[in-house]
Parts: C-alpha cells; structure tokens; sequence
C-alpha cells in the first residue's frame, strides 16, 4: 500500500453502483461512488485500458462484498465506516500486479430493503417474545402448581369454570398430580435421606461384625412402628446378633394406646 502509486496523469476515475448483500438474505446495501484506477509504469504494456478497468472494478466488487455480508442490515454505519476505510487508501490487488485503486463510496439502505429488514425484525422480536412467555409460563406453573397438591387442584379448577363438565379429576390425577411434589427442597431433602443410607452402607461394608446388629436393630424398629410387612431384609438364618433390651427402654404406642 502507498500514498503515490504513480503520476496523476495515468489515474483512471470512473462512477462505481452495486448492491452488495448483507448477512441477512434478501437484503443489500447499496454501494455508489468514484472508483479510482491506475497502472504503474512497469506494468502498463500487459494491462488495456479496458481490461484494467474491469479488474479495477471486480476487485472492488470483491473487498465490498466481503464487507457487507459481515454486517447485519441495522449495522449500517459500521459497515459504511469499515467500507470507508478498506478502500479508500490506495492498494493493489493481489490477482492484478501492478494494478492500484482506491474509492469513494456511500453506503446506503435502499427503502425496499430497510422495509424487509424491518419485517425480519418483527418476526423475529415476536418469536422471542412467544419464547419469553412459554418460559415464563413454565417456571410460573412450576413454582406455583407443581408444589402444593391443593394448589394444584385450584389450578386445574380454574381452567375449567367455564365448562365444568369438561372437568376430569381422573386425568388431573393421571397427568398433572404425578408431578406435583417435586419441588427443589423436597429433592433436597431425598438426596440428604440417599446420602445416609449410603453412608450407612459403606460403614457397614467396612466393618461386617456389625452388619448383623444393624440387620436385627432395624428390624426391632420395624416392628415398634407396626411395619415389619416392609421390612427390606427378610431373614434367611437365625443367627443374627439380638439386640439386647435397654433397662429404659419403653415401647412405642400404638394408635389404639394414644
């Protein structure tokens, strides 16, 4: 690149117009200007006038197009000041030794195009906005039904008070009430409940004497609450560790009792 290529007299200036697309289809800027072109001395026998001309022009072609189709339709005038600055000063193109052009051009947003990248827009900000609701209305249906079983039958209610015999309390109970009750505190708490059964279980696994005691103590407490029925551990042998009574140890009540 350099400031003085060559004497002014073999400058070449001519009106430059394209339409160069932008990153959204179906919308162009619009590029016109001068278009400034020469041929060094050294160069000047392998180039006709018109053949410089044509080169000058698709290489200028080339730069601009690259230029606008990084650019979004709203992004005009950094596309226009990002054009300004490519081509402006002189450069030679790579395919074209000996070639030198530079340009002054305006880039601009023809009406028609700025009216279907405005209808782009609208289409687009009303998807995003359909997508901001769907997920609003999630996380609203989740923090407020999916939590509490009675909020849940209100909800389901509600919807149908305009059409009560529409309403349907045996697929409530199939579809909506299996997901009620999964709320973050209550998964919390079922990992913390996992965490100490696993716990329990590797202590157990550490120190086998004492699986047998743990087995028989369970069971007794299964028992004292009136659940020996679900019992996980049926026994196979008769050798389990007793767990021997506490002198102050006082059975549990049943309902009768209280």
């Amino acid at each position: 690149m350099t400031r003085h290529p060559g004497p002014w007299w073999r400058r070449r200036v001519g009106r430059f117009r394209a339409y160069w697309p932008t990153c959204l289809p179906g919308v162009h800027f619009l590029a016109r200007g001068t278009l400034t072109h020469l041929v060094s001395l050294r160069a000047a026998e392998t180039h006709h006038p018109s053949t410089a001309r044509a080169a000058a022009y698709l290489a200028l072609d080339e730069l601009g197009r690259g230029i606008a189709g990084e650019h979004r339709p709203e992004e005009l005038e950094c596309a226009r000041q990002t054009l300004t600055l490519a081509v402006s000063p002189w450069h030679s193109p790579d395919s074209r030794p000996g070639l030198w052009l530079r340009a002054r051009l305006n880039l601009l947003l023809p009406q028609q195009d700025a009216d279907r990248a405005q209808r782009h827009q609208n289409a687009l900000r009303h998807v995003e906005l359909q997508l901001a609701q769907d997920r609003l209305r999630r996380q609203e249906l989740a923090r407020t039904v999916c939590t509490d079983r009675n909020t849940a039958r209100l909800w389901w209610l509600e919807r149908h008070l305009d059409d009560l015999s529409a309403l349907n309390w045996a697929s409530f109970k199939d579809t909506i009430l299996p997901l009620v009750g999964t709320s973050v505190a209550e998964r919390t708490q079922a990992e913390r409940l996992a965490h100490s059964l696993l716990y329990v279980w590797e202590r157990l696994d550490a120190e086998p004497g004492r699986q047998a005691r743990f087995v028989a103590t369970a069971r007794t407490l299964f028992e004292q609450m009136g659940w020996a029925d679900g019992f996980p551990w049926q026994s196979t042998s008769d050798d389990l560790e007793p767990v021997a009574s506490s002198p102050t140890a006082v059975p549990f009540a049943t309902e009768d009792e209280q």
